[in-house]
């Protein structure tokens, strides 16, 4: 035995489990018959799949089974235990209908246990940009955020553009929607480079431009789910999202709503048609985090009223009052 190396905690079931291990498992697995779990629980990621993680995880066999993972493998980290869980419940049918052994479902669950974690990547204006949770630092990160808000010539111009297209309505563009437009057009423009650059080909060896590079990046069904920018826009309110990605980019009922398109193609704020001013003044109640408070019927009631040309200037002027702050904090975090 002195020259034989003791198995690591990484290659612990390169051999079969012992039989205990495995009599224990299959108990536990009992508990969760097939009738009760679907095979599509793991593959599939609806909403119907999530509920039902969402309950299994309140039951008595799944605390029992994440105590039995803990115990098997005690040095592994703690966010790898509700996978290697899940892998086990999951996995369940391929045994019941013999097409696994519990040999194999527990090197399975093992295998789950030793995934590298996944680190989000991004780009922001051309530089790679890691997104790490707070959470996971073991110091205190000190707030040396300038007290004055950084601007840029795109995002004041755009701005600037859409209040003298607005006219009697540019008190819609309250202080929160200026903050937010300002600082997430270059963040857009960015995202458009990476979409374009993706989407070269031999049938297209620049990429997509003009307007289809703008509907290739739309929060619609039809477009590639990694190329919405709402994905980026995902710390905001999903309606704020939303409503900030159409003002940017345009919708498929008005392409040339765009804002960032029409300054870019220098077409003047003055020769703007009019329904496009009426899709420009619904979006802008979805800027103001105030306005997000009120019910849904109220909400819809502002768009109707914001698209008719309605005068709100007084519901405008009271949620100045308290929006910027709040979209402060949002952009920060």
């Amino acid at each position: 035995m002195s020259g034989v190396p003791l198995p690591s905690e990484k290659d612990r079931f390169v051999t079969a489990p012992s039989p205990k291990e495995i009599q224990e498992f299959e108990r536990l697995l009992g508990d969760f018959l097939p009738a009760s779990i679907p095979s599509t629980l793991r593959s599939n990621r609806s909403n119907e799949n999530r509920e039902m993680w969402m309950r299994l995880a309140a039951t008595p066999p799944y605390a029992a089974m994440t105590v039995w993972v803990m115990t098997i493998w005690p040095n592994r980290r703690i966010e790898r235990v509700d996978p290697m869980v899940r892998m086990a419940i999951a996995g369940a049918h391929y045994v019941w209908e013999d097409e696994w052994s519990t040999v194999r479902l527990i090197r399975a669950v093992d295998k789950a246990g030793r995934r590298k974690e996944r680190r989000e990547v991004r780009q922001h204006l051309g530089r790679r940009i890691h997104f790490v949770s707070l959470d996971t630092l073991w110091f205190e990160p000190i707030d040396e955020t300038p007290p004055a808000s950084v601007t840029s010539s795109l995002g004041s111009a755009v701005v600037a553009n859409l209040k003298q297209s607005l006219g009697e309505h540019s008190y819609m563009v309250t202080p929160s929607a200026s903050v937010l437009l300002d600082r997430f057009a270059d963040i857009a423009v960015d995202h458009l480079n990476s979409v374009r650059i993706k989407s070269i080909s031999d049938q297209c060896p620049n990429g997509l431009a003009d307007l289809a590079l703008f509907e290739a990046a739309r929060p619609t069904k039809r477009t590639n789910k990694l190329n919405r920018i709402t994905d980026i826009f995902r710390d905001l309110p999903p309606a704020t999202s939303v409503a900030l990605s159409h003002l940017l980019l345009g919708t498929d009922h008005n392409p040339e709503s765009a804002l960032l398109w029409r300054h870019v193609s220098g077409i003047s704020p003055l020769d703007v048609r009019p329904d496009i001013v009426a899709d420009w003044r619904s979006e802008l109640p979805a800027l103001c985090p105030s306005m997000l408070e009120f019910t849904d019927r109220r909400r819809r009631r502002m768009r109707d009223r914001s698209r008719n040309g309605d005068n709100l200037r007084q519901i405008f002027d009271r949620a100045v009052i308290s929006d910027l702050d709040v979209v402060d904090r949002a952009v920060a975090v």
